[in-house]
């Protein structure tokens, strides 16, 4: 009777065990998949484009006026009429950004700088180098050289765009290049997703952020740079709360209100006796759209969009884990959230992987070496940071890598 009280009692062991853990850890592919799938894309606003620099266009970008806007000298040089020589020269200089009265007929020239609008009656512009002046009769007259060829050095009005002209498609990052254009084009506002803000939070009872460490404590130190990895992936943090281990205080700073679009948590992602977060989930009502990944370090993420419409996204407590994971799934969830045109993968060969067995995706440090292979810098630490020292990226090898092996690589914050 005893030998079968103990089978039984296992039995309802693993019975338990089966509800809480689940069924299948998804692969970082199918991952991404989901949360494309799974979460409603932010609302649309319309900012002025210094200030979407991160965000996701959600219109094209067209421009507003050509470029350049008139005719314009590319060098410095001389505007010239007809086919020379010159034996006029006005005394006028053209300047960029000033207006010049003068009006060329055939035969006239005057002294014009780079940048600036060619006066009318300009048939050619001709660089400095181009040209030789003399003086017949006390006046200047310009000649071409005699070996300089035969050509304009005027940028023609619109030669670069013209008026209406989509210069980036929706769905396109507003990167600094876009922002730049977007003001050579006159395009003072942009309409957007983002970009993205999100309230920060370290849970943990034995993490401190300063002061000296009592016993079992271990020093905040993901926190302080936390925002830079998500900065990387285009996510602004509003700032950082740190908050213990308990069930109510982690519900009652969830129900504080926030403009902020996502929640990042760090810790109380795993299924220990101080990890409430997915329980509470499930009595707030939030939907879950990630629930574990099958990829090591970082497997207790979590992805899931809250009652108010905010998505958190659940990284696990080593600093670490927390940084493989926010690196591979975060720029899945921006691109949901902004309907963002993913952008291209980086690729690398690795020069010294052994074959990975098992069935999780192991994610490690890597720098890169001469001849543009990468190396791995051994095995991963993931109670801090310090194995990320030097490296340049994260690779992303999935069960049978092995050496030589093309892998996704997912870059680290300069």
């Amino acid at each position: 009777m005893g030998a079968v009280a103990a089978g039984g009692r296992l039995d309802v062991v693993v019975s338990a065990r089966a509800e809480i853990v689940p069924v299948m850890r998804c692969g970082l592919e199918q991952v991404r998949a989901r949360i494309a799938a799974g979460l409603e894309p932010v609302g649309v606003r319309e900012l002025p484009v210094a200030e979407a620099l991160g965000a996701t266009l959600a219109v094209p970008l067209r421009a507003a006026t050509p470029l350049p806007r008139v005719d314009t000298a590319a060098m410095d040089g001389y505007a010239v009429a007809g086919p020379g020589p010159w034996w006029r020269v006005h005394e006028q200089v053209g300047y960029a950004g000033r207006a010049c009265s003068v009006v060329l007929a055939p035969g006239e020239a005057v002294r014009i700088a780079t940048g600036a609008a060619t006066p009318l009656g300009t048939t050619a512009t001709l660089r400095d180098e181009h040209i030789v002046t003399t003086v017949v009769s006390g006046k200047p007259v310009v000649l071409r050289a005699p070996d300089a060829p035969v050509r304009d050095d005027t940028r023609r009005q619109g030669e670069n765009w013209s008026s209406g002209t989509e210069l980036a498609a929706s769905g396109t990052r507003v990167s600094a290049a876009l922002v730049s254009a977007a003001l050579s084009a006159e395009a003072e506002t942009v309409t957007v997703r983002g970009p993205l803000r999100a309230d920060v939070v370290m849970t943990g009872d034995e993490i401190r952020a300063v002061g000296p460490l009592g016993p079992g404590e271990t020093r905040d130190s993901l926190g302080p740079v936390l925002p830079e990895f998500l900065r990387c992936c285009d996510i602004e943090s509003t700032g950082l709360w740190h908050l213990a281990d308990e069930r109510d205080l982690l519900r009652s700073w969830l129900a504080l209100k926030s403009h902020a679009d996502l929640v990042v948590m760090v810790g109380a992602t795993g299924r220990g006796a101080a990890d409430h977060l997915r329980t509470l989930l499930a009595d707030l009502g939030a939907r879950i759209v990630v629930d574990r990944v099958a990829i090591r370090p970082g497997g207790s993420t979590l992805v899931a969009q809250l009652p108010d419409g905010r998505v958190l996204l659940g990284l696990p407590g080593n600093p670490l884990a927390a940084v493989a994971a926010l690196l591979a799934v975060g720029p899945a969830v921006i691109d949901a959230l902004t309907l963002r045109v993913p952008g291209p993968t980086m690729w690398g060969r690795l020069s010294d992987a052994g074959v990975m067995a098992g069935e999780a995706t192991r994610i490690v440090p890597v720098q890169q070496q001469t001849g543009g292979v990468w190396r791995s810098t051994g095995p991963a630490h993931t109670p801090h940071l310090a194995g990320l020292i030097g490296c340049q990226a994260l690779a992303v090898l999935p069960p049978g890598t092995g050496r030589g092996t093309l892998v996704e690589l997912l870059p680290l914050p300069r």
